[in-house]
């Protein structure tokens, strides 16, 4: 190991039915199913779908001065916004750095989340000649444009390095730790915010993802078993403080690379995933890192619910 060893020094996050890390630990090793069936969306049953997914259920609290937003502009914002920039600011108190001395830093912040069209309903109409119809519809677009779920920690925080939100479907969050850490190991950044959100406030979502086969109409994941017909939904808000290891009081994983590839043309389709092409990916990684895939005792999976 390396002093200059990229590593994780701080998370935090909100999961369904649980608010901290250590509480989600906890559900996972008294065995708490964490996805459950409610009408606290929607009505269940509501278009014949099955209702059961992993809900985050406290996302309705938010302090606008800590963080130096207008309330008019809080108010507009989707609660994932708003969660973003507490989980980010948890994650670097958690490696013991106090945010303020990050202040003016060659800090990036790197936000995975997925968009999908259609999911959040239709605006209001822009009425040109009032202005409280301006001023609310800005801070309503402005407050929820995707791109930004980035930015604004990087306004919040004050930090200087990048900052973008990565939209790579499932693989959001993933792509936004490999460009974390690609810079951190480039000497671009001196350190990184990774954070990676998805919630579910629209049925659209769920209803189409089951009619299409992708979500579980049972609402039962059965990944890698013959009975498996498609995943179910699980929201997240979480982030990582990233750092190198000379710099850090507190390490919770050694980063010691990671990549990312695409399919390229498949004549199965674009939607098709491609198992060799995921063999490649692997081999390539394994050999980057000097590391023997059968010396490994613990994997976390994109689990996507089929055969």
């Amino acid at each position: 190991m390396s002093a200059n060893d990229v590593v994780i020094s701080g998370m935090s996050g909100r999961f369904p039915l649980s608010d901290t890390t250590d509480q989600l630990a906890r559900n996972l090793y008294d065995g708490v199913d964490m996805v459950t069936e409610d009408d606290t969306r929607w009505p269940t049953g509501l278009y014949g779908m099955n209702s059961r997914f992993g809900k985050i259920m406290e996302f309705n609290k938010f302090d606008t001065s800590f963080f130096g937003l207008p309330d008019q502009m809080v108010m507009e914002m989707e609660p994932q916004a708003r969660m973003v920039l507490e989980v980010a600011y948890e994650a670097i108190v958690d490696s013991g750095t106090n945010p303020q001395d990050l202040r003016g830093s060659n800090t990036g912040v790197y936000v995975g989340h997925v968009s999908i069209p259609g999911s959040e309903g239709y605006p209001d109409a822009v009425q040109p000649d009032s202005a409280t119809s301006m001023t609310r519809i800005g801070y309503k677009t402005f407050g929820n444009v995707k791109c930004l779920l980035a930015n604004r920690i990087s306004f919040a925080l004050d930090l200087h390095g990048p900052s973008m939100t990565v939209d790579t479907a499932c693989s959001s969050a993933s792509s936004a730790i490999i460009m974390a850490l690609n810079d951190l190991i480039l000497g671009k950044v001196d350190s990184a915010v990774v954070c990676g959100s998805h919630m579910v406030f629209e049925p659209y979502v769920l209803h189409l993802q089951q009619e299409l086969g992708m979500c579980s109409r049972r609402g039962v994941c059965s990944a890698l078993d013959v009975d498996a017909d498609g995943y179910v939904k699980g929201e997240a808000v979480c982030a990582v403080y990233m750092q190198r290891r000379h710099r850090a009081r507190r390490v919770y994983a050694h980063l010691i690379t990671a990549r990312m590839s695409n399919d390229g043309h498949k004549r199965e389709g674009m939607y098709y995933p491609s198992s060799e092409a995921q063999e490649r990916l692997m081999v390539d990684t394994y050999t980057e890192a000097n590391v023997d895939p059968a010396a490994l005792t613990y994997f976390e999976t994109h689990g996507a619910g089929t055969k």
